[in-house]
C-alpha cells in the first residue's frame, strides 16, 4: 500500500501513532506532496505536537495555494467567536438551536473516531440524554486561513447543526 493512503487510513481509524510514523514517511518520500504535509499537521495535532504541526501546514502552504497555513486563536477567542455567531444568527436557527448546548472541544476523542466520527469533523451533535453540539476548535481553524473565515465557518457550522 503506499505510505500517503495508508497514513490516511490509519488517520482515519484513530490509530494516531501509526498513522504519524507513516505520514512522516510520507512526507521523507514525497517531500513536495502538498497533501501529505497537509495529513501530517493533522496527525501532528493529535499526537501532542503543535510546532510539528504548524510546521508540517506551513510547508504544505509552501508547495500549494489551495492550502493556506490554518489560522490559530486563543480558546478565549474562539469561544468569543462561537458567542458572536449564536447571538446573530437568524431566529429559525436560534430556535433550532434553543434547547441546545454548544460545547468547544480542541479535536474529536479518540472513543468519539472508534465510533465512526472522522478525525476532521467541524462538529459533533449528540441528542441523548441532552441535546449537545460539540464545535472542534482546531479543526475548524484547519479549514480557515484567516480570522474572518474562521467566523464564518463557525456561523455555517451553528446554522448546518
Amino acid at each position: 500500500m503506499e505510505l500517503l493512503p495508508q497514513a490516511r487510513a490509519l488517520y482515519i481509524a484513530g490509530e494516531m501513532h501509526d498513522a504519524l510514523e507513516v505520514a512522516q514517511a510520507a512526507c521523507e518520500r514525497h517531500g513536495k506532496d502538498a497533501e501529505a504535509w497537509w495529513l501530517l499537521g493533522c496527525i501532528s495535532r493529535y499526537t501532542g505536537m503543535p510546532a510539528a504541526s504548524d510546521d508540517a501546514f506551513r510547508r504544505a502552504a509552501a508547495l500549494s495555494r489551495r492550502r493556506p497555513p490554518p489560522i490559530r486563536v486563543e480558546g478565549s477567542r474562539f469561544q468569543k467567536l462561537v458567542d458572536g455567531s449564536l447571538e446573530s444568527l437568524s431566529p429559525d436557527a436560534r430556535r433550532r438551536l434553543a434547547s441546545t448546548r454548544v460545547e468547544v472541544e480542541q479535536l474529536p476523542t479518540p472513543e468519539a473516531i472508534a465510533a465512526g466520527l472522522s478525525p476532521d469533523a467541524v462538529s459533533a451533535r449528540e441528542r441523548k440524554p441532552l441535546d449537545v453540539l460539540t464545535l472542534f476548535q482546531v479543526n475548524l481553524e484547519n479549514r480557515s486561513a484567516t480570522e474572518t473565515e474562521l467566523l464564518k465557518l463557525v456561523g455555517r457550522t451553528l446554522v448546518r447543526a
